[in-house]
């Protein structure tokens, strides 16, 4: 027969205390006695009835029992409907305070009666009616173990007077058994307090395990930063409001520009930016939002409303906003930002580890394409997360040595003009999918193992196909952070240029400016390695991520690339201009090289020249050309002819 507050340790009738806790076991413990005792002295009533029928006044023998089982029965209705009750704390304190009130005149009027029937006894009445008594009374005390005060009271309210009776009989088998009742009593007394104890003890044990479990589980669903969620609580979250709920929207968050603030201010002050925003999203808090940090600088957040898509992109606005104010700590001060994917549940997904690969899709393209908002996923974004699945798979099984071809785009230098390396593009035709752009598939090999053997397949053609050009001429390829980051695959990459036998001065090792900040340190290591192999190693696409010269001064560079958004916006903006002519001017003062792409037109090429551009790559001199017309490009170009938008 459950009971609430019995099996989950007072959790039930909502005991918050140790005193609640044993209040409410207590009381459990006695719902569970209580029929048993009601029951006990009902069956104890009628004996003592039928042991002194003819000798006492039917008063005493037939009505005082029947009222007295009525009692009874009467008690064990209202104590079963006590089970299916839930008890509240409060409630619980009463009830136990009147069974400690009540015990004391209903034990006194039992013996009473008791009494009066051993007066009009008979010698061996009175000794039946004892011994019925006493084993009655004993089983009563053991029973009201867990209310101490209420068994002394029943305990010694009746089964001393009968004792007592007995040893003042004469008999002496009669004083023997009194002083008996006596012993046994004084033991149930002691066994009754020492059990009480025990009993207290194990109601504190089991209070502290509850709350150790609860600590646990606390623990265990938050963000130990922060104190948000974590990501298994916000997950869990998620799966509760899918299972209730009519539309609910899943938001990831992720920061914008913590990367280098934590690597520049050190990992204390960068805890102290994330518990910042941390308080920040805590204010959009409210019945039907939640929020969590998922891990690092990503934070989820839950929204259990029926909003329209522009009213979830203008809550996204709201949080952005309050994310984008400066933080202020320890006398620095941190510029961040932050891009938001948002999902919706059912329109675009069933469950929510799907709705987090979608709302993380979104915030993905909202970093490649509008960083600093807000991004709802759609239908256009599912054909492309359909298209981007089936890429990688198709690049998984795919023969990369047959498949990928390269093309090579002549870097010039910009005071004669001259060809002075090559950058290695690579183009991969599918069997299935046909040509694939390496907008598409190289973004995707970056992010799992497959662009260690596209590095490999890339590094050795290219390589291959530089032994056949003069050794003035270089050969230039990028080559991805996870690359530089695992040993196994940057021991490879050594390997090969090793014994392609090119000279590695020829060689021209390209990294984003991003990428690095993955891994800022391992990244440094394994640049440094590279250099002492004699390589070169260029910064590239310099300016699109977070051009900071804390981390340009240690890295081992040679080459910085400007990447041609700066350049396509240089002609008719002043504003341009200027940058670019400042980047130049540092890139100049840190004696490192300058490569500027993305020139198509005569007049930029004369701004770069003009401001000191050291190398130019783009359009206007050519554009990419299969591998096997490197060679007699490389023959045309030795005519000395200037190369314009016609080469």
């Amino acid at each position: 027969m459950p009971l609430v507050f019995s099996l989950h340790a007072g959790a039930g009738c909502g005991a918050s205390s140790p005193c609640a806790e044993r209040d409410c076991a207590r009381l459990a413990a006695l719902v569970r006695q209580m029929p048993l005792i009601a029951l006990a002295i009902a069956g104890n009533a009628l004996t003592l009835a039928a042991i002194s029928l003819y000798s006492a006044p039917l008063a005493l023998t037939v009505s005082a029992p029947l009222a007295l089982a009525g009692l009874c029965a009467c008690l064990v209705i209202a104590w079963r409907r006590l089970i299916r009750k839930p008890i509240v704390e409060a409630e619980a304190r009463r009830i136990l305070r009147r069974v400690k009130l009540a015990a004391a005149p209903l034990a006194f009027l039992y013996i009473a009666w008791a009494m009066a029937l051993y007066m009009h006894a008979g010698p061996g009445q009175a000794e039946a009616l004892v011994y019925s008594l006493a084993l009655t009374g004993m089983f009563t005390i053991f029973a009201l173990a867990q209310l101490p005060k209420a068994a002394l009271l029943v305990g010694g309210m009746s089964l001393p007077g009968f004792a007592w009776l007995l040893i003042t009989g004469g008999d002496a088998s009669a004083i023997l058994a009194g002083v008996n009742i006596f012993v046994v009593v004084l033991a149930l007394f002691m066994s009754v307090n020492g059990s009480s104890r025990e009993f207290d003890d194990l109601v504190a044990a089991r209070a502290c395990a509850a709350q150790f479990a609860e600590d646990n589980r606390r623990i265990a669903n938050t963000d130990s930063l922060t104190g948000l969620a974590n990501r298994r609580a916000f997950f869990a979250q998620m799966s509760r409001e899918i299972a209730r709920s009519e539309q609910v929207f899943m938001g990831i968050v992720d920061l914008d520009g913590f990367k280098p603030v934590n690597d520049l201010y050190g990992h204390a002050l960068g805890d102290k930016v994330l518990c910042e925003c941390a308080g920040r999203l805590r204010q959009f808090e409210t019945e039907g939002v939640s929020v969590a940090r998922l891990g690092g600088d990503e934070f989820g957040v839950v929204v259990n409303a029926r909003m329209t898509p522009s009213e979830i992109l203008a809550f996204g606005a709201r949080i952005c906003a309050a994310l984008k104010a400066p933080v202020r700590i320890a006398g620095a001060e941190a510029s961040i930002s932050c891009s938001i994917g948002f999902a919706r549940f059912p329109q675009d997904a069933s469950d929510a580890e799907q709705l987090y690969e979608r709302a993380d899709f979104a915030l993905y393209h909202g970093k490649q394409h509008h960083r600093g908002e807000a991004v709802l996923f759609t239908a256009e974004h599912e054909t492309k997360m359909r298209l981007k699945a089936r890429i990688e798979q198709c690049l998984r099984r795919a023969n990369l040595e047959e498949e990928i071809r390269l093309e090579f785009q002549p870097l010039f230098d910009a005071a004669d003009q001259s060809i002075v390396s090559f950058e290695a593009l690579a183009r991969w035709t599918s069997p299935e999918l046909g040509s694939v752009s390496p907008s598409q598939f190289v973004p995707i090999a970056e992010r799992s193992e497959t662009i260690h053997t596209l590095t490999r397949t890339v590094l050795r053609k290219a390589l291959r196909a530089a032994k056949n050009w003069p050794e003035t001429v270089g050969v230039s390829l990028n080559l991805s952070v996870r690359d530089l980051l695992s040993p196994i695959a940057l021991s490879q990459i050594i390997v090969i240029i090793e014994t392609s036998g090119v000279d590695p001065a020829r060689i021209d090792i390209e990294v984003t400016e991003t990428s690095l900040l993955t891994d800022f340190e391992g990244a440094q290591a394994a640049l440094t390695t590279l250099k002492r192999l004699g390589v070169k190693i260029s910064l590239d696409d310099f300016g699109t991520g977070y051009s900071s010269l804390a981390y340009v001064h240690r890295l081992p560079l040679d080459k910085i690339k400007i990447d041609r958004s700066f350049v396509q916006e240089m002609q008719g903006n002043g504003v341009a201009r200027d940058i670019i002519k400042s980047m130049i001017a540092l890139i100049g003062s840190l004696n490192l090289h300058c490569v500027t792409e993305g020139v198509e037109t005569s007049e930029q090429f004369d701004l770069l020249r003009k401001f000191g551009c050291n190398v130019v790559q783009g359009f206007l001199f050519s554009r990419p050309i299969p591998q096997d017309e490197v060679v007699r490009f490389i023959a045309d170009a030795g005519g000395g002819r200037p190369y314009a938008a016609s080469a």
